[in-house]
């Protein structure tokens, strides 16, 4: 174990990981690789001159099994007398009600509740217990997805401080050893072994494999994930650079951009300039578009040309323009003013702008292509009174009541916490009843009325095409 002390002590120097006076959170799920990363910091917190503290949070998805591995954290933070946070999300009931993959779900609201715990109480650096074989997994995911395989990142920032990664040089036996030795109790999650995951496939697979070839593959690829990373760090810093240099802004405060000073750079910066352009261009978000490989290429390619003018129309209304040697972004032109309105009528797609198509009927009129072609199914149930439905843009002091609220919430404050793009919300679909209250916001969020999963009660469907 001596070895295990020095080598995480080494990294973590290495890579400034922890400073004199910091305030570490301990993310701790209960297993192995946590109980030993808890365990550890807490026998080291003298020597680093660290405050220390745990949490937990329990996603409800293995009933009171999941509820003791919390009591387990619990109980060892007693033991090593640090503070303890725990904090539970009910993953089934969200996945249940506005969809999305578990695992997804499960580290959005976990990260969301690291971050409310460290700005509530001071906790500035998160530290899990990420290790060696973790990081080769990773890269060999990254590979097999056609991204660059940097692997995850060393350290980060995120809202409530920075991420750091301590145990990434240590191997998954050297943590089984490590609680062995200081008898110390874990728990195992059963989803580990679900073949249905690709990480477990790769785990169980291709790595015993990998390391049977070579023992020390998952220690080299941490080597070279971090030399990855500090080239992307050099390369990003040396992007942003040339960015301020070459790059004007438009009238509507989009990038504008000179050909030929464009590719006097080398290509590797080409590539990363066209990313934070499009990150200008939909206001810093990845929602609109994931920026691929064949997107990036694709303008890559136009830019790269000289001869004529190309004009090439972006996901989402943006747009890349390319006039002899000025290359330009824009968005489109707006297509509704704040207060338009039309009806909603039933049994026909409506379209609403350059994105969306909408449509609703009874579902015992439910024609038998009903589900082809289709993005979002919802059904819904409302008083004969409710109809005609309309659709508007929203406008100032717009509500909706959602499921699970007592009162209404407010739709500018349901677009920032849902992370619309301030450019669309103006023209966003709003569906409305007969009395003017708003009972959907299409691909958003949906009011009482609505339902993921068809019901008894349900006598109306809704269906939403994107463009």
């Amino acid at each position: 174990m001596d070895r295990l002390v020095q080598d995480v002590l080494q990294f973590s120097t290495k890579w400034s990981l922890v400073a004199p006076g910091d305030r570490l959170l301990i993310a701790c799920s209960g297993g192995v690789d946590s109980i030993a990363l808890l365990h550890f910091m807490a026998s080291e917190r003298e020597r680093m001159k660290i405050e220390l503290a745990a949490v937990h949070v329990d996603h409800m998805l293995r009933g009171e099994e999941s509820a003791i591995d919390g009591d387990l954290v619990e109980q060892l933070c007693e033991t090593l007398g640090i503070p303890f946070f725990g904090g539970s999300v009910p993953v089934p009931a969200i996945v249940a009600e506005e969809g999305g993959n578990i695992q997804a779900v499960c580290r959005e609201e976990r990260y969301a509740y690291f971050s409310t715990i460290m700005n509530r109480y001071g906790y500035h650096v998160l530290a899990t217990a990420h290790h060696a074989e973790d990081q080769l997994e990773t890269m060999m995911m990254q590979l097999t997805k056609g991204t660059r395989p940097s692997g995850m990142p060393v350290k980060r920032n995120m809202d409530g401080g920075k991420l750091i990664r301590p145990f990434l040089p240590a191997m998954k036996a050297d943590l089984y050893s490590y609680v062995k030795e200081n008898d110390l109790q874990f728990r195992e999650d059963p989803s580990n072994q679900s073949e249905k995951y690709m990480r477990n496939r790769l785990r169980h697979h291709v790595m015993p494999f990998i390391l049977t070839e070579n023992h020390l593959a998952a220690k080299n690829a941490v080597e070279v994930a971090g030399r990855i990373q500090e080239d992307d760090d050099l390369l990003d810093k040396l992007t942003t650079v040339n960015f301020d240099r070459i790059v004007a802004f438009t009238a509507e405060g989009l990038p504008s951009v000179d050909r030929k000073a464009f590719t006097d750079m080398h290509p590797a910066l080409q590539k990363r300039m066209i990313t934070l352009l499009l990150n200008y261009l939909y206001d810093g978000e990845s929602i609109p578009v994931e920026y691929t490989n064949e997107l990036i290429s694709q303008l890559f390619h136009h830019i790269s040309e000289q001869k004529g003018n190309v004009s090439i129309d972006l996901p989402r209304g943006g747009q890349f323009i390319r006039e002899y040697d000025k290359l330009t972004f824009s968005r489109a032109t707006k297509p509704f003013e704040q207060g338009t309105e039309k009806v909603f009528p039933e049994g026909s797609w409506t379209k609403w702008g350059r994105e969306v198509q909408m449509y609703w009927n009874k579902l015992d009129e439910l024609p038998a292509e009903a589900f082809a072609d289709t993005d979002e199914i919802m059904y819904f149930d409302l008083p004969d009174s409710a109809f005609p439905l309309t659709i508007k843009s929203r406008t100032d002091g717009d509500r909706i009541l959602l499921p699970g609220m007592k009162h209404s919430k407010r739709l500018s404050r349901l677009f920032i916490d849902e992370k619309v793009a301030m450019s669309q919300r103006d023209c966003w679909p709003i569906i409305t009843t007969a009395q003017g209250e708003i009972c959907a916001v299409p691909g958003v969020r949906y009011g009482v009325a609505f339902s993921k999963i068809k019901a008894s009660r349900n006598k109306y469907i809704f269906r939403l095409k994107k463009l």
